[in-house]
């Protein structure tokens, strides 16, 4: 199969970027646990903002959200709690390779195949469910691990299994009630049982949230979400102006607050 020159400029990129990123001076020493932990976190966090702003279909984001979560459940199950030095070059090649992998592979689905029949579809989900199993045994033998609760929480709510999601953010919050990653994804899993209402406790953790770093974009924009939904446009406004402010030109979440803003802007104009 001949691939386009812009699959490979963006397997490239893709590349380079992550070499940049575990170039930079990070902790020394870091357990094994909490390493696998924190990258597989970095991934499904990439996964999922690339899902949310359209770069990847539903069907695509299941497949790669499986593999992370599976790569994930494996790592912790075999490691020992040891410290081990972060080699960034093997990093570098393991991840270019992961990739590439997944990018040509995706492409190529691109074109006409025969459909999955039904036994392929229970396969996945069997090695999901498998996956989510052996998180839940290593956090029997490891209930102080926050971000192995924090993790398992996001693929419950990646798979819509809300309630569950919310039992592991209530265990992840009691062990660190200040980590700003933890409040955003608490308040929006349980936002969904309100009917994506910011309202009582969501608005009581994204206001923690605030107070604990007023300057974070993403803080900002959830800050925003519950003044519009109060009907107060001037604070919503605030709030994403001034996250715009802080971000980048080129930061993938631009045109949401963009667009947020445009919106509340129309229903002032009414």
């Amino acid at each position: 199969m001949i691939f386009s020159w812009q699959i490979i400029l963006m397997i490239v990129i893709s590349i380079l970027f992550i070499s940049w990123f575990l170039y930079r001076p990070i902790k020394e020493t870091l357990s094994d646990d909490d390493s696998n932990i924190q990258i597989n976190k970095q991934r499904q966090n990439e996964l999922i903002s690339d899902k949310s702003i359209g770069l990847i279909e539903e069907q695509y984001f299941k497949e790669a959200e499986n593999e992370i979560i599976g790569t994930l459940a494996s790592e912790l199950k075999s490691n020992e709690s040891k410290n081990f030095e972060i080699k960034p070059l093997i990093w570098v090649i393991s991840i270019a390779v992961f990739i590439a992998i997944i990018s040509l592979s995706l492409y190529s689905q691109l074109a006409p195949k025969i459909i999955p029949n039904a036994s392929d579809n229970s396969s996945e989900s069997l090695s999901m469910d498998e996956s989510l199993d052996a998180l839940k045994e290593y956090l029997v033998e490891n209930p102080d691990d926050f971000s192995a609760w924090l993790m398992l929480g996001m693929a419950q709510a990646g798979i819509g299994d809300v309630d569950d999601s919310i039992i592991s953010f209530e265990n992840a919050f009691k062990i660190n009630s200040n980590d700003i990653d933890l409040l955003l994804q608490y308040a929006t899993a349980l936002s969904l049982n309100q009917d994506g209402a910011f309202i009582g406790a969501p608005k009581e953790l994204i206001e923690k949230a605030l107070s604990i770093s007023p300057q974070s974009e993403q803080v900002l924009y959830f800050a925003g979400i519950v003044a519009a939904q109060e009907a107060n446009f001037d604070l919503a406004r605030d709030y994403w102006e001034k996250a715009l402010y802080i971000m980048p030109d080129s930061h993938p979440d631009r045109g949401i607050i963009e667009e947020a803003l445009e919106t509340i802007s129309n229903l002032q104009v009414k």
